[in-house]
């Protein structure tokens, strides 16, 4: 990732041997030059959930693994089609010290896998935007065409078991790490070093692939509820309820001192959330209440539209459904091992700085690749990384980028508010600070992720600014049975202590006073 300059930042081209020719090293092999031809940019639901801009440090230990665990993914499914490979392609860039999916490339993908279309994946994840015209990159084709649907299943249905797996290895790595701070780490760095490394990287392909399978799932349970079922979108919001999510067992664990869920205090995806500059944007986890919990139904709609089909539909149904629900709860799982192992590389970055000579002042300006090699860059460097940062901090980042020649640098798409788990609420407004001193009242956030969990028992909507169908908190909500609305533009304006009216089946948001 190289620091870019402000200029380069709103350009979005400028790439490593620009930046060489200014004098500034490029310190990670992230692209900063945008793709030849898939020029098309989201912030996305990372960018929704994200701290403003992450640190050096937390984009190597986000940015790099998420886009190599996607190009591993893609080059399984696709047979590794040029597009996906050489020093231009990015799917997650590093523009101004801020995150972007390269939402032409899953377009793409969409377009070359059986039954979804690139309306699929905006509506799922980029708040129902209009898709990019179609890219000028080679079609997958022949006996490679025949395979991708195969492919694409065989990934699906290994996700569970590698996902279990994978929580065994996080669980055994944060007890060694742990046993190692109290009996001497030093001697062990370099070891658990790559073995966060590697564990990273595979949490992030996990967490893409079911991303990506939650997009067909979808497709396929759309197919088949609107085949089997009369007036199936009117019900589609029971239809995506999660089969199980880690939340609220993570969040039961709390109390539990240097448990899994330690992270949970923490902000997700910032690991220098208490270094300057980054203390001031990233988003802190919400308050916990000190008791109450929420009311379940003995059975759920989803269950009784199922009951009342005739055995052989009603299986069908069910089974549309229950694919659906697995990979959202896959990839909710994932997600919060990745936010697991984050939290180890807290610990792991200062001892590392400590062992290193490096000021604590100055390592979240360092990859954890640099901090853990042969050598590492010096005060100079780092204070021309302090001073790139900062620029670039001071930047207003757009949440799209169309980078395509001639279309205006102003150029902005129109997000559509959806209702994304059913219900109706009127209560007044509470902003995400607040805890609710009366019943029915809707949470109104710019965004929110699954730190937002422990107030959802005690709130009767929920309105936000941005997100989508598959947004953390969309299927948050769902699981919590509370009734939410996203992509609204009434989200910016709404004050605390306003009444409001929210529909969370057909997207409705209104004042009432």
């Amino acid at each position: 990732m190289t620091a870019v300059a402000p200029a380069a930042a709103e350009a979005g081209t400028e790439g490593p041997e620009e930046t060489r020719e200014r004098g500034r090293a490029p310190f990670s092999r992230v692209d900063t030059s945008v793709h030849p031809t898939l020029r098309v940019y989201s912030a996305g639901n990372f960018g929704e959930v994200a701290p403003e801009r992450l640190s050096p440090m937390s984009w190597s230990l986000v940015g790099r693994p998420m886009e190599l665990g996607t190009r591993r993914f893609i080059g399984r499914v696709l047979g590794k089609p040029r597009w996906t490979t050489g020093s231009t392609y990015i799917f997650t860039g590093y523009l101004g010290l801020r995150p972007y999916h390269n939402l032409t490339a899953y377009c793409h993908v969409a377009d070359e896998v059986a039954l979804t279309e690139p309306e699929d994946v905006t509506e799922a994840y980029f708040e129902g935007v209009t898709p990019p015209p179609p890219s000028d990159v080679e079609r997958v084709m022949g006996w490679r065409k025949v395979m991708v649907g195969p492919r694409m299943l065989n990934e699906l249905l290994r996700l569970r078991t590698r996902n279990a797996k994978l929580e065994q290895q996080v669980f055994a790595f944060e007890q060694d790490v742990r046993e190692a701070r109290e009996n001497g780490i030093d001697w062990r760095l370099g070891e658990f070093a790559v073995r966060g490394k590697k564990l990273l990287e595979i949490a992030w392909e996990v967490h893409i692939t079911c991303t990506s399978g939650a997009v067909a799932a979808e497709v396929i349970r759309r197919k088949v509820t609107d085949r089997l079922v009369p007036q199936a979108s009117s019900v589609a919001g029971w239809l995506r309820e999660p089969s199980e999510l880690p939340w609220n067992r993570l969040f039961g664990l709390t109390g539990m001192q240097s448990g899994p869920s330690d992270f949970l205090e923490k902000v997700f995806y910032e690991v220098a959330d208490d270094h300057l500059p980054w203390a001031d944007y990233a988003i802190r986890p919400m308050a916990k209440p000190a008791e109450g919990g929420e009311s379940v139904s003995d059975v759920s709609p989803r269950e009784a539209l199922i009951g009342m089909k005739s055995a052989l539909r009603g299986r069908a149904v069910d089974a549309s459904v229950l694919f659906l629900g697995d990979m959202m709860s896959v990839r909710e799982q994932s997600k919060s091992l990745a936010m697991r192992l984050l939290h180890v590389h807290r610990t792991l970055a200062r001892e590392l700085a400590r062992a290193r000579g490096v000021a604590d002042a100055d390592w979240p300006y360092l990859s954890m690749d640099e901090l853990s090699g042969a050598a590492v860059p010096g005060p100079a460097e780092i204070e021309e990384r302090r001073e790139s940062c900062a620029e670039a901090l001071a930047l207003a980042m757009p949440d799209y980028l169309d980078l395509r020649p001639g279309v205006s640098g102003a150029a902005a798409p129109e997000r559509r508010p959806a209702g994304v788990s059913p219900g109706v609420c009127e209560g007044p407004v509470i902003g995400i600070e607040d805890m609710p001193t009366e019943e029915g009242a809707v949470l109104v956030c710019e965004s929110a992720d699954a730190n937002i969990m422990p107030i959802l028992p005690f709130v009767g909507a929920v309105v936000t600014a941005r997100g989508s169908q598959y947004s953390h908190v969309a299927i948050l909500c769902r699981e919590m049975g509370v009734p939410a609305v996203v992509s609204h533009p009434l989200a910016t304006q709404l004050t605390p202590g306003r009444r409001v009216h929210v529909n969370g089946d057909t997207g409705e948001v209104r004042t009432l006073d």
